[in-house]
């Protein structure tokens, strides 16, 4: 009986080892959790794909769980500080161009150098701007380009019909008029901006698309031009188009895009996402909607982009950049393009049959090819928040206060100067 006892132990024994060895050694490791916020998990469209390229992740890594909330767009950079500050940092954050600079000053992010020297992200796979300021700073990389953002013209074609017009202006004089003749407030508006006070990024970026395309900007090669005679007179005309009652006031951002897909507004100076927030908010609008270049003779067009990055005391960082280099690999940008309409920064990513399929993406493409330039003062990145405020509080005070342009321009013009001396 001794020796059948001891032969079934050594079976169950076997058997139990081949069990073992069947099972896969993740099942037993200890799941981690990835913190990601991003306003991406709280827009239509972005949201489709955020969910499904997570999803796919998880598959695929089923020792990571990720855990992507949705944080919003305007309060987004200071929360972050705010938890980072604390202490308490997510994995990856969700950043632009724009305010990077904040989180750079502060010391607040990880270099990702070793990392992206062992991806597929180069100068043969990926935008050229994933190489340059503020990404890189001192020959460190600190982000990775998530998706790039052009603003050009998204117009209703039945909006403009109805007010005499067979094709979109291409100078900003013809398109002022527009804006006017367009405009039946309070139902119906020819343009919006952001022009409601307390979003100083999104005032700064909507009116630096004007000064941008009339050939100004609010610095060259690290010296400020706040007040150059281009930007005075593309934000007198921004100015005209406002006192003209042309566009809705007391509305953020969400809202007049939201008026905009419900057929209230005619042109907005918007990105190519705008066409998969149209389809989720209202598909039947789609058939009238076109874009066209920026209504000056140059076509220059104000470019952003959004870009992921680790803070530095994240938990966990390898698994952090794993994330990020599976969203932005080839077959997630092309699913990307496909959901969301974005512009992606990996090269060759429009996937087959997509631009037949939308014809108006062409514009976007092309903008991005030919006649981007940075929204962001160049040479100013590391000022980043602290410059795009100085001229954003300026313009509030041009359309509500009344301040003569040229004037205000020049104040802000030596605030600019006195910030980056110190």
């Amino acid at each position: 009986m001794k020796i059948l006892s001891g032969i079934r132990k050594g079976i169950l024994a076997g058997a139990a080892a081949a069990l073992l060895a069947s099972v896969p050694m993740t099942a037993f490791a200890e799941q981690i959790t990835l913190r990601v916020p991003s306003w991406w998990f709280g827009e239509p469209g972005n949201k489709v794909w955020m969910e499904k390229v997570v999803k796919a992740f998880m598959d695929e890594n089923p020792d990571i769980k990720v855990e992507g909330y949705n944080v919003a767009y305007g309060a987004y950079a200071d929360q972050m500080l705010l938890e980072m500050g604390s202490g308490s940092p997510p994995d990856v954050i969700h950043l632009l161009n724009m305010n990077i600079g904040d989180f750079l000053r502060n010391d607040l992010l990880l270099p990702l150098d070793g990392y992206v020297a062992k991806s597929d992200i180069s100068k043969e796979t990926y935008s050229p701007a994933q190489f340059e300021s503020p990404l890189m700073v001192d020959g460190h990389t600190y982000g990775v380009i998530q998706m790039v953002a052009n603003y050009v013209p998204f117009y209703n074609e039945t909006i403009l019909k109805a007010a005499g017009y067979d094709k979109f202006p291409d100078n900003p004089k013809d398109f002022l008029e527009l804006a006017k003749k367009t405009t039946k407030a309070p139902n119906q508006f020819g343009y919006a901006a952001m022009v409601k006070p307390g979003s100083y990024i999104q005032t700064y970026m909507d009116v630096a698309q004007w000064v941008i395309a009339n050939g100004g900007h609010f610095a060259i090669d690290g010296k400020p031009t706040v007040n150059d005679p281009r930007n005075i007179e593309a934000i007198s005309m921004f100015k005209e188009l406002f006192d003209a009652g042309v566009m809705p006031r007391d509305v953020d951002k969400s809202t007049y895009r939201q008026m905009w897909w419900q057929g209230k507004v005619g042109t907005l100076f918007d990105g190519s996402w705008m066409m998969g927030f149209a389809k989720a908010g209202n598909p039947e609008i789609v058939k009238d909607l076109r874009t066209a270049p920026m209504p000056w003779p140059g076509h220059r067009t104000a470019a952003a982009f959004q870009l992921w990055a680790i803070p530095k005391d994240a938990p966990h960082p390898d698994e952090a950049f794993k994330l990020i280099e599976f969203m932005q690999s080839a077959k997630w940008q092309k699913e990307m393009v496909a959901i969301t309409n974005a512009v992606s920064p990996r090269l060759n990513s429009i996937p087959d049959g997509y631009l037949e399929a939308n014809p108006w993406f062409a514009t976007f493409q092309e903008a991005s090819d030919k006649y981007a330039v940075s929204i962001m003062p160049a040479g100013l990145e590391l000022y980043g928040n602290e410059v795009l405020k100085i001229i954003a509080d300026k313009v509030e005070e041009i359309l509500y206060k009344n301040r003569p342009v040229a004037e205000a321009m020049a104040e802000a013009q030596a605030q600019v100067v006195a910030l980056v001396k110190n």
